[in-house]
């Protein structure tokens, strides 16, 4: 089988890749299953195996995305939080603690989104810790953190997560970061959910460490927004649309990608800051109402 370098966070579309690039209708270790509503559409991927793992490159688990077609005209985004809420308890367990994490840097735009996330996320330790007779005992213990970006702290910020980990013993972490995509169509308008981990730095924000069972002590959770394509993405696209044919094979992109140098340069839409706040709004009421 032809091994591809993938320049897609999206598990789905890796699949649709693999199968494309070696004329394939199926493959082993990988199921897929559809919902689709009037204004949106839900893929999960389920990587059962080995050879679905190595085939698609991302963990043995369950990857499932919420593609829309427009979020900035959807008229009925509660129905998106309803899943995303349903989605998550069907991953968080009983009344188990949670810390949420946004990864990223707030001060450059489409990095900025598992900040802004944080910033609306209700939580409840301090109260449960410091003032308990005024809040319900049943109430989940939620906490949250923005460890920042290495280039600003200095320090990885995988260590920083396992490190306040390691103190507040969170059961579960649902960590958020921005992703890349390889449709123009996806940037800002679709979600995925997995519960694999993340290695952050596979989208934009440069980190290479995994944040995972095996670092934090916790079951990681992760929430991403692709935010950018790369150039070779765009210019395939542009040249799809004007020969009105499909890049059979992924060749024509490879060949771009080669020309262009792309891995140095990636682009985001110009509506990017309408796109992270509506993004943001549904992320953290689908956590909210999920806790």
């Amino acid at each position: 089988m032809q091994k591809l370098k993938f320049n897609t966070d999206m598990a789905d579309e890796r699949v649709d890749e693999y199968k494309e690039i070696n004329n394939m209708s199926d493959i082993d270790g990988i199921e897929i299953l559809e919902e689709k509503y009037d204004e949106f559409k839900i893929t999960q991927v389920n990587v059962t195996n080995e050879n679905g793992s190595r085939a698609i490159e991302k963990e043995i688990g369950t990857y499932v995305t919420f593609e829309m077609e427009d979020v900035k005209y959807i008229d009925d985004r509660e129905k998106i939080i309803e899943k995303l809420e349903e989605y998550l308890k069907k991953l968080i367990k009983d009344n188990n603690s949670v810390m949420v994490v946004g990864l990223g840097n707030l001060y450059v735009t489409p990095d900025a989104l598992g900040s802004k996330v944080v910033n609306g996320i209700e939580v409840t330790r301090h109260i449960l810790k410091f003032a308990s007779n005024v809040i319900d005992s049943n109430t989940r213990e939620v906490s949250a953190i923005c460890p920042g970006v290495m280039g600003n702290t200095g320090i990885q910020t995988s260590e920083i997560i396992s490190s306040i980990a390691d103190i507040v013993k969170p059961h579960y972490l649902i960590v958020i970061d921005s992703l890349m995509s390889k449709s123009i169509k996806r940037v800002g308008a679709s979600i995925q959910l997995s519960n694999t981990g993340i290695t952050p730095g596979s989208g934009i924000t440069g980190i290479n460490t995994s944040i995972d069972n095996k670092s934090t002590g916790a079951t990681v959770i992760s929430l991403g927004v692709p935010m950018v394509v790369d150039m070779a993405t765009i210019a395939n696209e542009a040249l799809n649309k004007i020969e009105n044919e499909s890049d059979e094979r992924g060749e024509r992109y490879h060949k771009i990608a080669n020309v262009l140098d792309t891995e140095n340069y990636i682009v985001t839409p110009k509506d990017i800051d309408e796109l992270i706040d509506i993004m943001t709004e549904i992320i953290t009421d689908g956590i909210n109402k999920a806790m």
